[in-house]
């Protein structure tokens, strides 16, 4: 019996009492359903294997869908016919198999010996999220980790409402596996990841979840914007100094603020370096921000002996992502609670696309290509990305000297225009 194996003819196939029967596919040769007397639906894949049969089961309908095994019965029959065995080696028992967590643990090597700054943090994120919320799955052998396994994972985020960051783990899971399958002809890649001997990826038809890049960051009024400059001077320290610095150099990211140390300050040319690694970049774009007369004594303010500006223990360890976030969400309350608050909740994201909107608008009237120097975005064209960033020095530390004057109420004398000023 011949049938295209989609979800509805398999959930349609009556089961007999007495005997398993088998259907198979019509369109992919070799692939097919068993289905058992009890009703469970197994599909597998028969082929070929120098000269041998060699029958593989795909997995049961409900831990894997019928348009996933319809996918892996076409890889497994690309595998057979390159002659490479697509089951797990047979020497890899529950014991000796590598398990999700090893998988897991790869994944972060491979982003080490790229020099992936984030390695730690996206350590960090698996550690929680996987390893300390799912050890029996993180347990498990890896290539026994099927498609409902992914989802418990990442739909244990989503029902506590984390939406972006289910979204993450999801990413990193689907990742590893990719990565494992493509180190077997790869010798740069980690031994550690060479050795899982990966063939099939579980999470490659997960679905990305919805609202994980929803905008969240909305602009502050003006008025809302002077109240939270207003609140932030009344923090105690080193807080005080952080939010502010923050504002005045004008709403870096913060994950870039945190590698800045004294060694990125120039005092001559006061100026700030950040070493922008965001997106797919190997090596850091570096992004030059001035400094106002302000915002280096919010500097000297919070350092005291250690190397790292963004801190609050004198320099000497960095500030945690959540720290300016933590500080934006106690001052929001504060303006509720004040009737400040024009449009709902805010977060420290929401300044850097405050400093945006309202440098734009008038009467500053900044250049979208200065914001685009300053706030180190929408620098991927051709033309930017052979600009040198200091020929945009003046502009930009005019853009953030009205953003102090912004900030303070100070009238601004006249309607000021930044533009770029091109090369000669």
């Amino acid at each position: 019996m011949k049938l295209k194996l989609s979800k509805t003819t398999v959930e349609a196939l009556a089961p007999e009492p007495d005997k398993q029967i088998i259907v198979w596919d019509s369109d992919i040769v070799g692939f097919g359903v068993r289905v058992s007397p009890g009703g469970s639906r197994t599909f597998f894949y028969q082929g070929r294997l120098h000269g041998k049969a060699k029958k593989v089961t795909i997995g049961k309908l409900g831990k894997v869908t019928a348009e996933t095994a319809r996918k892996d019965a076409k890889r497994i029959a690309s595998m057979l016919e390159l002659g490479q065995d697509p089951s797990p080696p047979k020497h890899a028992t529950a014991a000796t198999a590598p398990t999700l967590g090893d998988l897991m643990a790869a994944y972060v090597e491979l982003l080490e010996s790229q020099g992936k700054v984030s390695a730690r943090n996206v350590k960090n994120q698996i550690a929680r999220d996987i390893e300390n919320a799912h050890p029996r799955l993180w347990a498990k052998p890896a290539a026994e980790i099927d498609l409902h396994d992914c989802m418990v994972i990442v739909g244990a985020l989503v029902d506590a409402k984390k939406p972006r960051q289910a979204d993450k783990i999801r990413s990193y899971i689907r990742t590893a596996y990719s990565e494992a399958i493509n180190a077997h002809g790869d010798a740069n890649m980690p031994a550690s990841m060479r050795r899982l001997k990966i063939t099939f990826n579980p999470a490659r038809d997960m679905r990305k979840v919805k609202g994980s890049s929803k905008a969240k960051d909305r602009a502050l009024s003006l008025a809302e914007f002077r109240a939270y400059w207003r609140r932030v001077q009344a923090l105690p320290e080193p807080h005080r100094s952080l939010a502010m610095l923050h504002v005045l150099t004008g709403g870096q990211r913060q994950q870039q603020l945190a590698r800045v140390t004294l060694a990125d300050i120039d005092r001559d040319a006061p100026s700030m370096r950040i070493l922008d690694y965001k997106g797919r970049r190997t090596e850091p774009r570096v992004h030059i921000i001035p400094l106002l007369p302000e915002a280096l004594d919010a500097i000297d303010r919070i350092t005291d002996g250690g190397e790292y500006v963004f801190s609050c223990d004198g320099g000497r360890t960095p500030i945690h992502n959540a720290f300016l976030n933590d500080i934006a969400k106690r001052i929001c309350a504060e303006m509720k609670g004040a009737d400040e608050l024009e449009n709902g909740p805010f977060t420290a994201g929401s300044i850097r696309a405050t400093c945006e909107t309202r440098l734009i608008a008038k009467p500053y009237r900044v250049s979208s290509d200065v914001l685009a120097h300053l706030l180190s975005h929408g620098m991927g064209t051709v033309q930017r990305k052979h600009y040198q960033h200091h020929e945009f020095f003046d502009e930009k530390l005019e853009a953030l000297e009205m953003l102090h004057r912004m900030v303070k109420g100070q009238p601004e004398p006249g309607a000021q225009v930044v533009e770029l000023r091109t090369r000669a």
